[in-house]
């Protein structure tokens, strides 16, 4: 009889212990040798790689061109690279990358590639068969060669989307169930039980490492963001029997915050792009929703001028302790600095997700936010704008890769700014060189460059848009200059194109040297670019639409 009892005793204490270790599951806050330390600072700086292969069985009405489509994940910018495919299908083809990381292409059917700078990046296209068999040297053909396997895998068996049908309970238990994915990727990390990392080196465990972790936190980031944007009605409020508290849909971050939230390499998966952005507009918008409150365009101490300075509590840009009196006596000492002011933003994520410090994730979102250029105000108040930002946001970068690419982003800026300044002839580069000609030849008139390819889809759109304007301006003092490398757009073909949609203006064919020079000025990573340039030559506006009152003004 006892031995039936300790039995049945045992028994239900194992049921206990099983039922209490299934509702607390280990977590591990950090990973075993993960990440490596192999990648160090500078694998995240820009640099060259080489883009090589054939394309066998190739038609006439496959393309000529391949283009290679990216985005620099620390500018947050989009780069487009243009590669010409020989008569024989051969191409080569060396290539600038803000950084190493996934590329898409555009041209032929060629599935995502990993491509790190330094590395050849090798493709063969079967235009038959309708593939691509993807290789290269380093890390570049490692990674392409393992993770198509890989991904398949850890891939989910998951087939129903969570926002189907708007059942809150289900996503839910959806996301749980992510949750656990995410954490069986990181035992196995944890155990290093994945046979086929084996053979790799440590910097392509990494990069294959954090695109499995990205797998589903991408997923369920997404998820996020489309059940809100799903429950919004059409004046964007959000239904209150719907609503699922971020704070409590992404509790899961806190406890794995070190691979999650503080870890770059989430630069380099090949779910990067999605990780990092959608972790920007759902789990780190604070720093998106309180920068509606930097606006500082009041210098006036008029009672009515300060009441439209209610709804702002940054000190303003140009100190005057009379104003800042004034303004701290209307806003009741709420004034703070910027660097002041991004720190209560970072102190509101932190508390909101607990998170215990400001992690890569949230150091690159605000990097994103800063490095937000739309160019809207005069050259001299916006860069001086910008600095202040970037300033004050400096405090809150402790990564040396953000700290890089923050500043090198902001001397881009600077360069394409102050583009319309005349530089001295002992300062000047083959790149002012050859702007300078393009401008005095048109010399007196407003002028209008646009950078286009052939290749490419919405250059061909704008400059078909623009027709009507270029017509209306015929007889004006205004030159629209369309300007392509004739090594991606060969002369034939273009004026084809050119002549059959009637696109009139000057249309200006650089060698590859010259387009190199000019993109190296302006640090245009893609097309399509576009400057428009006053009477006096001075750069007045980058990457825009040309209209009728801007032109109008111009002559003025």
């Amino acid at each position: 009889m006892k031995q039936t009892i300790i039995t049945v005793l045992l028994a239900v204490l194992t049921f206990t212990y099983c039922i209490a270790k299934e509702k607390k599951p280990v977590i591990n806050a950090t990973l075993k040798g993960y990440p490596s330390g192999t990648i160090d600072e500078y694998h995240f700086h820009a640099g060259k790689a080489v883009v090589k292969g054939r394309y066998i069985n190739r038609t006439e009405r496959d393309a000529s061109i391949l283009n290679v489509l990216g985005t620099d994940l620390f500018s947050n910018q989009e780069f487009v690279r243009m590669i010409n495919i020989a008569s024989d299908g051969s191409f080569f083809e060396q290539i600038n990358l803000p950084h190493s990381g996934w590329v898409n292409f555009e041209g032929a059917d060629i599935p995502p590639a990993f491509i790190a700078v330094g590395d050849t990046l090798e493709i063969l296209i079967d235009g038959h068969q309708e593939e691509a068999t993807i290789s290269g040297s380093g890390v570049t053909g490692e990674v392409n060669n393992i993770w198509p396997r890989l991904e398949a895998q850890f891939a989910s068996k998951e087939t129903r989307t969570p926002w189907e049908g708007m059942n809150r309970e289900f996503m839910l238990e959806w996301e749980s169930r992510k949750v656990k994915e995410l954490d069986q990727i990181a035992n196995a990390i944890n155990a290093d039980t994945i046979a086929m990392l084996n053979d790799c080196s440590n910097y392509a465990k990494d990069v294959l490492k954090t695109s499995l972790l990205a797998m589903p936190l991408d997923q369920i980031l997404t998820a996020a963001k489309l059940w809100r944007l799903n429950t919004m009605d059409e004046e964007g409020k959000v239904n209150p029997a719907l609503t699922i508290p971020a704070s409590s849909f992404f509790d899961f971050l806190s406890a794995r915050q070190s691979y999650l939230v503080d870890n770059p390499l989430m630069v380099f998966a090949a779910d990067g792009d999605g990780v990092i952005n959608s972790m920007e507009f759902s789990v780190l918008n604070a720093y998106m929703f309180l920068a509606n409150d930097m606006e500082r365009w009041t210098k006036s101490t008029d009672s009515d001028e300060l009441g439209n300075y209610k709804d702002n509590f940054i000190l303003p840009r140009d100190y005057d302790p009379a104003l800042h009196r004034e303004m701290l006596e209307f806003d009741k000492g709420h004034l703070v600095s910027v660097a002041d002011y991004y720190a209560m933003c970072s102190d509101s994520i932190r508390s909101r997700f607990k998170l215990n410090n400001t992690g890569f994730m949230m150091q690159l979102c605000l990097l994103h936010l800063v490095l937000y250029f739309d160019f809207d105000d005069s050259p001299d108040f916006f860069l001086t704008r910008k600095a202040e930002e970037l300033a004050g946001a400096i405090p809150q970068f402790t990564y040396p890769a953000i700290c890089h690419h923050a500043v090198d982003a902001y001397r881009r800026f600077v360069i394409e700014r102050e583009g319309s300044v005349r530089m001295d002839a002992s300062n000047s580069t083959p790149g002012d060189s050859l702007f300078q000609s393009l401008k005095d030849k048109y010399a007196g008139n407003v002028i209008y460059m646009d950078f286009w390819g052939i290749a490419c889809g919405p250059c061909r759109r704008g400059m078909l848009d623009q027709r009507a304007l270029v017509e209306k301006y015929k007889d004006a003092s205004v030159r629209f200059l369309y300007i392509c490398n004739e090594k991606d757009s060969p002369r034939e073909l273009s004026k084809k194109f050119l002549s059959e949609n009637n696109i009139q203006g000057e249309h200006i064919f650089l060698s590859s040297d010259e387009w190199n020079l000019l993109a190296n000025k302006f640090q245009f990573y893609g097309i399509p670019f576009s400057l428009l340039i006053d009477r006096q030559g001075n750069i007045v506006e980058k990457e825009i639409e040309p209209t009728t009152g801007m032109i109008d003004e111009l002559l003025k």
